[in-house]
């Protein structure tokens, strides 16, 4: 049975979501991804689903399944159009259920039931839309299957069917509601029509007689709120003493059908948003020349890899010229050391790294060509922070208690990303720190992206792989980049920053010949 299109059974989409930004999304920027989303379709409110990412392979194969099929433009639309009318009516209708339950005469009367009965229809019409346009597509997704399934026993239930016939039956009747209003004196006075003559009507034949062709029609057209609602309200009510019978079943009406709207349909006018909201929000990077995939989900990490990944955050920026790398780990290997100068890309392929595994973990498609990632429990990262005075720490403590805390929850299972830690101190002191974290991190088996300045890392052990920020041939002192798996060499940079600037022992020696 059919219950939701984010999770494969009721049980899964009954647990707690998390409804505030997980602890890695400041270091990863993955803030800077969701937030233009999450601004964009607030109505939706769909923080819980992108801030909870997934443990189960089945549940988020579930998703990707959904996601490729809504790439489809033609079904995309079909969705996208259906569930922000459906989802709109389903908050009109709180607020119409909320007067309808008040016992205010401002609220409850004739103006609302008329808006219910509105909704109702629209509502009707939506959902009939939808059914057609599903019945004539060949759904392949788990997800989408269940839920045509689900519409088109719905659409034939005597619940739906009634509720149609009763609208119908509704606006037929109130189509042959007619009256008159006097108004004088700040005085509303009304009756039923009764073949008065239609003034209007006189004035546009006596003056057919002057037209010439066609001209432009200068009528306004009102909108569909009232301005005055109380009046309209209390007009309303003097048409229904008129009409008693018509109104008493437009009351009998909102009785029965006071919750119209199914469960499961605005559950999915929700839920659906979640993939188109993702889909648009890639498609000028696609449209950029960048790659998309829907990676592999691997409970062990014998194998992992990425090919074409990159930051999508720092993508945001300019799409075109988005540089992308790759990654690969290949048991016993664990941890990518990646050195290299800076402001060489090291820490952005550190995000890319930690980015691509939590979107692949929500069912997402991610930043790359193809794919195979780890099902992990947490990313846990390590990024530098301004130095907190209240603590009366230094800044090496505070790395330390950070790290330690990091360590604490850590668990073979885990994302680790450390940036660029024991800057703050000497070098044989940052070695032998580094020793000890590199002991842990392999006795741990987590996969682990380090960005370090310390070379000697890079070569720990077996299971460590060195990575490098590469420059350009032509010009030693300009970033590729690119960075591809290679010893560090970080002596090299410095001759060159040396020789750029002209502070070189060659360099230095000619000057002061002269």
């Amino acid at each position: 049975m059919f219950y939701s299109i984010l999770f494969p059974t009721r049980e899964q989409h009954e647990k707690p979501r998390q409804t505030g930004e997980p602890a890695c999304f400041k270091d990863l920027n993955l803030d800077q991804i969701f937030d233009p989303i999450l601004k964009e379709k607030k109505a939706f409110e769909l923080e819980g689903f992108f801030y909870t990412s997934m443990h189960d392979p089945k549940a988020i194969v579930y998703r990707q399944d959904i996601m490729r099929e809504l790439e489809d433009d033609k079904l995309r639309a079909l969705f996208s159009g259906f569930s922000k009318t459906v989802y709109d009516l389903g908050k009109y209708m709180n607020t119409v259920r909320s007067s309808l339950a008040s016992q205010d005469g401002w609220h409850n009367n004739y103006l609302t039931r008329g808006r219910m009965l509105d909704y109702a229809e629209r509502y009707c019409r939506a959902v009939f839309s939808l059914s057609e346009g599903i019945s004539t597509l060949t759904l392949r997704s788990v997800g989408l299957r269940g839920f045509a399934g689900y519409l088109s026993t719905y659409c034939a239930s005597e619940s739906y069917t009634g509720l149609c016939s009763h609208v119908k039956q509704l606006r037929d009747e109130l189509s042959t509601v007619e009256y008159c209003m006097l108004i004088k004196n700040g005085t509303i006075r009304v009756r039923k029509y009764e073949g008065q003559v239609d003034h209007s009507k006189q004035i546009l034949a006596s003056f057919e007689k002057f037209r010439q062709g066609d001209v432009k029609d200068y009528r306004h057209k009102l909108a569909e709120e009232p301005y005055a609602a109380h009046v309209e309200a209390a007009v309303l009510g003097m048409v229904a003493e008129l009409y008693h019978d018509i109104f008493v079943d437009l009351n009998g009406f909102c009785s029965k059908y006071l919750h119209f709207d199914d469960e499961a349909i605005l559950r999915f006018s929700r839920e659906i948003q979640f993939y188109l909201s993702w889909l648009d929000f890639i498609k000028p990077f696609r449209q950029a020349g960048l790659s998309f995939c829907y990676p592999k989900l691997c409970n062990s990490a014998e194998r992992l890899y990425n090919f074409d990944g990159f930051d999508l955050a720092l993508a945001r920026i300019e799409y075109g010229k988005t540089v992308v790398n790759d990654f690969t780990l290949n048991a016993p290997e664990r941890i990518i050391v990646v050195t290299g100068p800076n402001q060489g890309g090291k820490t952005t392929f550190a995000r890319a790294f930690g980015q691509t595994h939590y979107l692949a973990s929500l069912g997402l498609c991610i930043p790359g060509r193809e794919a195979a990632l780890y099902l992990f429990d947490n990313i846990l990262t390590h990024f530098g922070r301004e130095e907190d005075l209240s603590t009366l720490n230094g800044k090496l403590q505070d790395d330390l208690v950070r790290l330690q805390e990091l360590i604490d929850k850590a668990t073979d299972r885990s994302i680790i990303i450390v940036n660029e830690i024991f800057a703050s101190t000497t070098l044989s002191d940052a070695l032998a720190l580094g020793g000890h974290m590199m002991n842990t991190f392999s006795t741990l088996g987590a996969p682990t992206v380090l960005v370090t300045f310390l070379d000697e890392l890079a070569s720990h052990g077996p299971e460590t792989v060195s990575m490098m920020s590469m420059i350009s041939e032509n010009d030693p002192t300009k970033r590729t980049f690119k960075i591809i798996r290679k010893p560090p060499d970080g002596l090299a940079y410095a001759i060159h920053i040396a020789s750029k600037h002209g502070l070189t022992y060659e360099q230095l020696c000619g000057r002061l010949r002269k």
